[in-house]
């Protein structure tokens, strides 16, 4: 977006703000000559009663999202052209006001502004000899760290059928929120998933890729994808082991037990698969299981993503009888992991944004119910704003979304309700991983 204003400056504004006195006078003009006398300035007679008012009670600090602006609107009971009216938002530069029709407003950049209340002053200038700036009327805004929540969609690389695709775009759809979801390309490569059902979960998918959702890669070690991607022929015995949960079938072998090239490899693979079917290129990555290290990391790097999300905090169940590889801290946030140490901060060009907001799989309306307290727990509670952002992303799967689960999920999500963005009740919005790791950048 255009900037029409320049950054406000306002490192003391709540300060300005709570002590500046009901007026404002201008430097003094320069002293009259000995030839001529001073004119008095324009301005009006006496104060035109007003409003003022901003466009949403909620904003948040600037993120390279949305250039988000504050948009302010006075009602005057009068004209109050000669007064030249003006604003001023947390104490900060004059910002003069547009006459269209109407109405008069003018918008301004957060950009400066710290977490908290910030307020709106309304100034007209009143005739005199300098003319004096009055404060005629007021309001206030909140303006809060963002704080973001990531909803991902797992495709496993089996069949999914009709009604629970249909469940997962309902809710959606319901609340109103975006979705990171993760395609994978194993079932072009296997005779378990017919033709009919590769079409259908395609055309699904790129029907919500065109509601604007992200389309993101998703891998698991099945045998015939290794294969087919030309990985594991010399050592068909890493194909199945180590695995989780000793399927046999190469699904719960995790990625690490492959070389860094062998799972760009994998990767890569399953980017052109995905274009040659006509998705777009994905940015966003997860493994199977969340099991990955460093190498898989620089592989995720080197095949074009630029944001991963397989790392999970120490305290997320077991998967199975090999233990994960993560060791983050509860409520792990968003970070730029160490090429040489998944678990730590690094400058490997890529955002981890770990899977700290729960798998939905299994979970019902009451059995979900702990999860959406730890969820809630990381955020500013209802009507405060949020001194730091932060960053919730959780996991379903589009092939398990019976009525059970589906109501689980609406549950979860649902709870950030009294916190959305959107509808200007909170900081909380709403994102895909692509969104995040711009956020982030």
């Amino acid at each position: 977006m255009t900037i029409k204003y320049p950054a406000w400056v306002c490192a003391v504004a709540l300060v300005a703000v709570a002590c500046a006195p009901q007026t404002i006078a201008p430097a003094p003009s320069p002293a009259p000559t000995a030839t001529a006398s001073a004119s008095p300035s324009p301005g009006l007679a006496a104060v035109v009663p007003a409003t003022v008012t901003t466009e949403r009670h909620w904003y948040t600090v600037p993120d390279g999202l949305d250039r988000l602006l504050v948009k302010v609107t006075a009602t005057f009971q009068g004209d109050p052209t000669a007064g030249t009216p003006f604003v001023t938002v947390g104490g900060g530069p004059e910002l003069p006001l547009a006459h269209i029709g109407s109405t008069w407003s003018t918008s301004g950049s957060l950009d400066g502004l710290k977490p908290g209340e910030q307020t709106v002053a309304l100034f007209e200038r009143l005739a005199g000899s300098p003319s004096v700036a009055t404060r005629v009327a007021g309001t206030s805004f909140l303006l809060s760290q963002p704080e973001y929540v990531v909803w991902t969609l797992d495709f496993e690389g089996d069949a999914s059928g009709d009604a629970e695709l249909a469940n997962t775009a309902a809710i959606a759809d319901g609340l109103k929120i975006p979705m990171s979801v993760f395609w994978n390309p194993r079932v072009w490569t296997t005779t378990q998933v017919s033709p009919e059902r590769q079409d259908a979960m395609l055309a699904w998918t790129n029907g919500r890729h065109a509601k604007g959702d992200e389309i993101a890669l998703h891998l698991h070690m099945w045998t015939d994808y290794v294969l087919a991607a030309g990985v594991g022929h010399t050592f068909p015995g890493a194909l199945t082991n180590p695995s989780w949960a000793g399927r046999g079938d190469g699904y719960d072998v995790p990625i690490t037990a492959y070389s860094q090239a062998d799972q760009k490899t994998l990767m890569t693979f399953g980017i052109k698969l995905m274009i040659d079917h006509g998705l777009p290129t994905p940015t966003s990555f997860r493994a199977g299981g969340d099991f990955g290290d460093a190498a898989t990391l620089r592989a995720a790097v080197e095949a074009g993503f630029n944001v991963d999300c397989t790392a999970v905090a120490k305290d997320y169940p077991p998967i199975g009888r090999i233990p994960y590889p993560w060791n983050l801290p509860v409520g792990a946030q968003p970070y730029q992991p160490s090429s040489t140490d998944a678990n730590a901060r690094g400058d490997l060009p890529l955002l981890e944004a770990p899977t700290i907001g729960g798998n939905t799989y299994g979970f019902t309306v009451q059995s979900i119910q702990p999860q959406i307290r730890a969820n809630l727990a990381l955020f500013a509670t209802v009507g405060n704003v949020a001194n730091e952002r932060k960053a919730i992303t959780a996991v379903s799967h589009p092939g398990t979304i019976v009525p059970a689960e589906r109501a689980a999920i609406e549950a979860l999500l649902g709870a950030f309700g009294p916190l959305r963005y959107d509808t200007d009740s909170g900081p909380v919005r709403f994102v895909t991983l692509a969104q995040l790791a711009k956020a982030y950048r």
